[in-house]
């Protein structure tokens, strides 16, 4: 394979070496690759979406709702997000139950039994091997996330994917589904899958990751329910992002448990359909605060 390099890129496309060194960074160029501090280019990788054309497909008229800072500055002060939570059961309990409940969303139903016995590292014979590394994997991934304090961004986001699925689908794991947004910001124009997730990390990058830290979370986590970029897992893959955003903040993750999927295809179903994410906050905000009650007892 040819590559080339920034400034072959920018004469070609005609684009700043700025802005495609930016480009690079987000993930937003398939296939670059950093070397040393340079960046190189497949010859043949499309130009990037102009970010004038994805204007047109953002999320618009959003209502999302508010946040009790003091109650949750309380909370983080009791039980801060450290490598601490490492060894901390009631931790690990959170993102166990967290995970058979989006697992059953994504239609694996395994028993919690099982699940526990998965976690602690037995094979359980009557399971599928695809469930023993989906629970393995998500956790793993959500032990790396304590560490993280970056941004977000799209190659981030791909990468979390890729993980998840190590195992169970290593070679097509690496690209979008082919197709629309399940369910698409504008019935009379929709956009390809791509041009959608650009258009999310676009309206992140710019506004998004400014708000305080569960808002900004629940807009990434309903923006991809919405689109479900992957035909696979989808749900548990949105909450390994809504972690990814909540847990960079500080803030633990939400423990998700099967008794409350009826309110939160609810408030998920006001969120897209009128723009209103009053109530998908309040539940998530609330769900962070069950996990506080578990792991810290506040």
């Amino acid at each position: 394979m040819k590559y080339i390099d920034v400034r072959e890129a920018s004469a070609k496309w005609g684009i700043s070496d700025r802005r495609i060194r930016l480009l690079c960074a987000e993930g937003r160029i398939d296939g670059a690759i950093k070397l040393g501090w340079s960046w190189t280019i497949p010859a043949d990788t499309p130009k990037p979406t102009d970010g004038r054309i994805l204007r047109r497909f953002k999320t618009i008229a959003i209502r999302p709702g508010s946040v009790d800072v003091d109650a949750l500055s309380r909370m983080m002060e009791k039980v801060s997000v450290s490598e601490d939570l490492y060894e901390n059961a009631a931790f690990k309990n959170v993102i166990r139950e967290s995970s058979e409940t989006l697992l059953e969303y994504d239609g694996t139903v395994i028993d919690d039994k099982d699940a526990r016995s998965i976690l602690s590292g037995r094979v359980v014979p009557y399971v599928p091997l695809e469930t023993h590394l989906a629970l393995l994997n998500a956790r793993s991934v959500i032990f790396s996330l304590v560490r993280n304090k970056e941004k977000l961004c799209e190659k981030d986001a791909k990468e979390l994917y890729v993980r998840l699925m190590q195992g169970i689908d290593d070679v097509s794991s690496v690209d979008y589904r082919e197709g629309y947004a399940v369910y698409p910001a504008r019935e009379e124009e929709q956009a390809p899958i791509d041009v959608e997730m650009e258009t999310m990390f676009m309206q992140y990058e710019n506004s998004w990751r400014n708000y305080q830290g569960i808002t900004s979370a629940v807009l990434l986590y309903v923006s991809l329910l919405r689109i479900q970029p992957y035909a696979d897992y989808p749900s548990l893959y949105a909450y390994l992002l809504l972690c990814a955003e909540l847990l960079r903040n500080g803030i633990l993750p939400p423990l998700m448990d099967k008794d409350s999927e009826a309110e939160a295809k609810a408030a998920f179903s006001l969120a897209i359909k009128r723009g209103n994410y009053e109530d998908f906050t309040h539940f998530i905000e609330r769900k962070i605060h069950d996990s506080y009650k578990v792991i810290g007892n506040v």
